[in-house]
């Protein structure tokens, strides 16, 4: 039993353990470097917080500033997310999700030179010259760990690329002996894939959206309420963002997992229904941001970007789940169930082959080997 776990777990060839060390050193690496990048751009942050009431310039340069802090955060749980979606698709050994885990594995290289850049370009001796004064030596002071983590990602991202697609030719092999010649079949395992991958990534970008509008009410928002009418103003939409961004899409997610997997309509539909009303919810957010732009100084650019990224993910992921749904009562189940009896919904299930009405013997699991 243990064997099988750790082949399952580190992979049965040589590029699926190569992979497996690689994107383990990158996160290693990734997060220790990017630690020291928050450490040292947490104390320029406290030290312009110490001033910032006696220099209005000041006010504008903190926000900014703190903002960045919340992204370094972000880039640190992608760096876990990533890890833990390798696992799973050496696991699972999934090729859509590997395509997409490549993807995103540039846009995380792609943002490493981003977060240099965010940070040489912050502060100006033109237009900040009281915040350059303030920090004189201890400006700057990260460079050389930014640099480092743009070298990091870099390489671990060509490699990953090299491996990913070694794994994705052993991986199609996997998929034909599991599948079969079934056409059909296979086009239905590719959608439950493509959706199952589409879940992971909303559930990143949802968490993304949600922890930086959070550090935005309680961090930035919070300690400025002055009256008890702005306090309870903030309270309000605190509940209002905790129950529509957190839990909300936390139990739609819950029940379009469930109900792929034990292929419940029911719980699809509940899925759709809550998709839009996040949907809608997601919309009024960016209106929010576009007419109060000074009230999210610091924060605008990336609120946008994930709200955008959230509402596009789920203009794909409810019309995959419809394609999903007409592939429910036709065998899929029987591939990707370690136990067709777990399947409670409306509709029974026999083992492929058993079209004559005969009743088949206790639940079993399709032999794929």
């Amino acid at each position: 039993m243990t064997t099988w776990i750790v082949s399952r777990l580190f992979g049965e060839s040589p590029w699926t353990r190569a992979l497996f060390i690689t994107i383990v050193v990158q996160a290693v690496l990734g997060i220790t470097l990017e630690a020291v990048i928050f450490n040292y751009h947490s104390t320029s942050v406290n030290l312009i917080y110490e001033h910032r009431l006696q220099e209005l310039s000041l006010l504008t340069a903190y926000a900014n500033a703190r903002s960045l802090l919340v992204y370094y955060s972000l880039f640190i749980i992608a760096q876990l997310f990533t890890l833990v979606l390798v696992i799973d698709a050496i696991y699972q050994k999934n090729t859509i999700e590997l395509i997409a885990l490549a993807v995103f594995e540039v846009g995380m290289s792609a943002y490493s030179v981003i977060q240099y850049h965010q940070s040489t370009s912050l502060f100006s001796d033109a237009t900040d010259s009281a915040v350059v004064t303030l920090l004189g030596d201890s400006l700057g002071t990260s460079r050389w760990a930014e640099v480092t983590q743009i070298c990091i990602m870099i390489l671990s991202t060509v490699a990953f690329l090299f491996l990913g697609y070694k794994l994705y030719l052993e991986f199609g092999w996997h998929i034909y002996k599991k599948i079969g010649a079934d056409l059909a079949m296979r086009d239905r395992y590719k959608m439950y894939q493509i959706f199952m991958m589409l879940l992971k990534f909303d559930f990143f970008f949802f968490l993304g959206f949600s922890v930086q509008y959070l550090a935005l009410l309680i961090v930035t928002w919070w300690p400025e309420a002055d009256t008890t009418e702005e306090s309870s103003e903030l309270i309000a939409k605190l509940v209002e963002h905790i129950f529509l961004s957190c839990l909300v899409t936390i139990a739609m997610l819950l029940l379009a997992y469930s109900g792929l997997r034990r292929e419940c309509k029911a719980h699809l539909y509940i899925f759709m229904a809550l998709s839009l009303a996040s949907t809608i919810y997601f919309i009024l957010t960016l209106v929010q941001i576009s007419q109060q732009p000074q009230r999210y100084i610091g924060s605008k650019a990336f609120l946008t970007f994930f709200l955008c990224v959230d509402i596009g993910l789920i203009l794909v992921t409810v019309p995959i789940s419809i394609l999903c749904l007409r592939n429910f009562n036709q065998g899929l189940i029987n591939h990707i169930s370690h136990a067709t009896g777990a399947a409670t919904c409306s509709h029974s299930m026999s083992p492929l082959g058993g079209e004559t009405g005969e009743e088949k013997p206790g639940p079993q699991r399709w032999s794929i080997e």
